[in-house]
């Protein structure tokens, strides 16, 4: 009897012995849902808890406020445009009006010098006729003195007309084609402007994947500026616990592990687990977590990843209990870090 008692005892040392417990909080995924502009919300479909299927309409929206200030300004551009087009227009016209203005002055005057030299030319003509005693054949009247100015005044009518006549075309010129520069840039903008009031067009966000609806940062007619969030939303079951091991046991647990995840208050609901990631420091363990919530306790803080399928529930309390544990090692507080084994896989951590 004695031995056998004795047997019970040691199996039942050992087997407490080799186990490592330690405590965390089950946690989904969590994704936060934005928009790259700054919109108006136009509905909200769902509510905070909401269960939803992958592609499941959360809320509809239009960026109308953003493109309304924007296709303002391109049209004030393109006024700006056309006012300095029939600025320089008119400014074109003018000098073209001044320059013939001259032209017309400058061809009067000689004009009227030529007239009055011709004047006295047929004065003297007919002077010249009435005198019958004059021989008239020997009279050339080409050669005369006021012929010869009216030649140079012509001339000079030539000289003076040629520079005018070739401003006044360089500057009918540029009046038929201004506005070609700017036309290019008004159709540019007003393409830009068509294009905007397209995007006007409601803006539909859609659950990522199967989930749950987290907290609902928008309201209907409420505008959001530009990568806000807009809805928090969070996969349908856990997939990491975030577990702390207390620091007389931080020597016992290494990435790689396996733990056995179990519900503190419903333990039938359990899977296997693997220990991710290990915190870089000792941290104060959570009051919730701690087996007497008053004291303070301080451990390291360990990622484990869940399976895909599993029953816990956001920020459920669980048990962890690691597996394959040397008791001898356990007995061993100052014992060094025990070797990785050689198939530990490393699984990261998502955030």
């Amino acid at each position: 009897m004695f031995p056998a008692l004795y047997l019970i005892f040691h199996i039942t040392w050992q087997s407490k012995q080799s186990t490592v417990t330690f405590y965390g909080f089950a946690e989904n995924k969590e994704t936060e849902l934005n928009f790259d502009k700054s919109v108006i919300i136009n509905h909200v479909h769902v509510t905070p808890g909401e269960f939803v299927s992958m592609g499941d309409t959360l809320l509809t929206m239009t960026t109308h406020y953003e493109n309304e200030v924007k296709i303002s300004d391109v049209n004030h551009q393109i006024q700006s445009l056309e006012v300095k087009d029939e600025i320089d227009k008119k400014d074109i016209e003018s000098s073209i009006r001044k320059l013939e203005a001259i032209k017309m002055t400058k061809l009067s005057e000689i004009e009227s010098k030529i007239r009055t030299l011709q004047s006295e030319i047929d004065l003297n003509q007919s002077i010249l006729a009435e005198l019958k005693s004059v021989d008239l054949n020997g009279t050339d009247m080409k050669n005369s003195p006021n012929q010869i100015k009216i030649q140079v005044l012509r001339k000079e009518k030539e000289m003076a007309v040629k520079p005018l006549d070739a401003e006044i075309n360089k500057l009918k010129l540029e009046l038929s084609q201004i506005g070609l520069p700017s036309k290019v840039e008004i159709n540019k903008l007003k393409n830009e402007a068509q294009i905007r009031k397209k995007e006007e067009d409601k803006i539909i966000i859609l659950a990522p994947s199967d989930g749950l609806v987290g907290n609902i940062h928008c309201k209907v007619g409420e505008n959001i500026s530009s990568f806000n969030t807009l809805v928090s939303f969070y996969e349908e079951n856990p997939t990491l616990v975030k577990g702390y091991v207390h620091e007389n046991l931080i020597l016992q647990v290494e990435v790689g592990d396996t733990v056995n995840v179990i519900s503190s208050y419903h333990p039938e609901n359990n899977v296997i687990g693997t220990v991710a990631g290990l915190g870089s420091r000792i941290v104060e363990i959570p009051e919730r977590l701690r087996k007497l919530p008053e004291i303070k306790t301080y451990g390291r803080e360990v990622s484990i990843q869940l399976p895909v399928v599993n029953t816990f529930l956001q920020k459920e309390k669980v048990v962890l209990n690691l597996l394959d544990v040397d008791p001898l090692l356990l007995n061993d507080n100052n014992s060094k870090q025990r070797k990785k084994r050689n198939d530990v896989i490393e699984i990261p951590v998502s955030h």
